[in-house]
């Protein structure tokens, strides 16, 4: 698969000569690299397996007309740094290092877009009820990481003497597009946000199913990739024009849900349907290659 992803890649750039696909490619692969990691420390899947970070690289794969922008590349990278530190929290709220580093991503991610800050709540709630982490330390700690670039940031303002952009930054938070709006999209994102969410959608109920088979802690990190994942796909439906950061959050949360329900069966209509999904994936990449 790597060397697959690897192909598709090199073929898009040759097409498009973007100046930014390096640097997309780059971030894209270090989340490959991280996704990978997170399952190996994890044991996301009860088996030894590569799936995860294998569906990963499908999923972003098949999203060539995202490879020119390196912000979203960078923010699904933030994504999977923040769930490899919050993960080696779990049960333990005396981890304010590790917490700050997790919530210092999400920090990292909102100076590329803002909109992240969205999930904040959310995050916060994960990390009481699925994590078991959060206490009034562990809570600032957040906070800190959360605020930790935006010192940098200002000072980088402050040096300009343009304060007035960095509010102007902010100020995106309240700045609403048409509610389902999907006319926004293209037919190439259209079909890969279906595909991906086709995904996603049998990744949970084969997890639903099959959950009584895994550890308490497992369920507890699945529940995590499933509620994001319902957020995610809320969140592009209701603001569509943010697809194209939604999309990598979307990646990194779905990749555990398939890459579990593809390692973990092996019935005569699962395998068929595996079948399947191979040539509808290889069937969008190519319709994202190679029509305009």
């Amino acid at each position: 698969m790597t060397i697959i992803a690897l192909a598709i890649w090199f073929a898009v750039g040759l097409m498009t000569f973007e100046p930014h696909i390096v640097t997309s490619f780059i971030c894209m692969a270090m989340a490959s690299v991280m996704m990978g990691q997170l399952n190996s420390a994890n044991a996301l899947i009860r088996i030894y397996s590569r799936m995860i970070m294998c569906t990963f690289l499908v999923i972003v794969s098949v999203a060539t007309f995202l490879f020119s922008d390196y912000a979203p590349a960078l923010v699904t990278l933030c994504f999977t740094i923040f769930y490899t530190f919050l993960f080696r929290c779990y049960q333990d709220k005396s981890s304010p290092g590790w917490i700050f580093y997790a919530y210092l991503a999400i920090g990292l991610a909102s100076v590329f877009w803002v909109q992240v800050l969205f999930f904040l709540p959310f995050l916060w709630i994960i990390t009481s009820t699925n994590l078991l982490a959060m206490n009034f330390r562990n809570f600032i700690a957040s906070l800190l990481g959360v605020i930790a670039p935006y010192w940098f940031l200002l000072a980088w303002y402050a040096f300009k003497n343009d304060i007035p952009a960095f509010a102007v930054h902010f100020k995106e938070l309240a700045n609403f597009g048409q509610v389902a709006g999907m006319q926004v999209l293209t037919s190439h994102q259209l079909v890969t946000l279906a595909f991906t969410i086709l995904l996603a959608v049998t990744g949970m109920i084969h997890f639903v199913n099959k959950a009584h088979l895994d550890n308490i802690r497992t369920r507890l990190l699945y529940e995590t990739f499933i509620t994001i994942d319902l957020l995610t796909i809320a969140f592009i439906i209701l603001q569509p024009q943010h697809f194209k950061f939604l999309y990598g959050i979307l990646a990194v949360n779905t990749s555990p849900l398939i890459g579990h329900f593809i390692a973990l069966t092996h019935t005569k209509w699962t395998n068929r349907y595996f079948i399947l999904l191979i040539i509808m994936a290889m069937a969008i990449c190519a319709y994202n290659i190679w029509i305009p």
